[in-house]
């Protein structure tokens, strides 16, 4: 059975289970919500880090959902790039920068890469006393902080400061805008029950009243 569903007129609506236990009305499909919510949760507990990667995964979920089912399905660098340049707006980054900073972060554990036109890239988190986002600022090689030059911390050249919560955002804000316009599209709503989320009552018949993540 799928999720509860809510008309609101011509749009559609899923009753979702707000964590303070109550209903609430969203035009976002449960199972995509799944995923954007434990984005949330993770900025709510400062793993900012986590937050980050599973943000930069989405754009490759949303470009696979298009996909037809009947075939086979496969993420790609070009695939990630033109979602990413259809449905998100910064400033300093395409979506093909936004795919060689996922490639780096899910993949070697950094924010960098070979072809990147930034020399680093940096997230502020919200406890920072620094204020900045989608910025680019150019560090001379002399420059010195607490008394390693800029070349020593990898900081010489063009570094582009990013806040991890409002880059997080804009991610899941384009994704549930992008959702919300794919309502009874085809392969969208074919792909959407196989997506990958915390089922507190289960799968069945594999799993029934145990809590499973499938």
């Amino acid at each position: 059975m799928g999720p509860p569903k809510a008309e609101e007129g011509s749009v559609n609506a899923w009753l979702v289970l707000a964590r303070d236990g109550s209903w609430r009305v969203d035009q976002v499909r449960p199972e995509l919500a799944a995923i954007l919510h434990e984005i949330e949760r993770a900025i709510e507990a400062k793993l900012y880090y986590v937050a980050i990667a599973v943000a930069l995964s989405v754009p490759d979920i949303c470009a696979c959902l298009e996909c037809n089912p009947d075939e086979p399905i496969w993420a790609s660098f070009d695939k990630y790039a033109a979602w990413c340049d259809a449905n998100i707006k910064f400033q300093n980054l395409d979506g093909a920068d936004l795919a060689r900073l996922r490639g780096g972060v899910l993949h070697q554990g950094h924010f960098g890469h070979p072809k990147s036109k930034f020399n680093r890239v940096l997230f502020i988190g919200p406890e920072s006393q620094i204020k900045s986002h989608d910025v680019v600022m150019s560090v001379a090689d002399k420059v010195s902080f607490g008394g390693m030059s800029a070349t020593e911390l990898r900081l010489a050249g063009k570094v582009l400061l990013l806040d991890a919560v409002q880059f997080c955002q804009t991610i899941m804000d384009s994704t549930r805008k992008w959702v919300i316009s794919k309502n009874g599209d085809t392969f969208v709503e074919r792909n959407l029950p196989n997506l990958v989320r915390y089922r507190p009552n289960g799968l069945p018949p594999f799993s029934v009243g145990v809590p499973t993540i499938a």
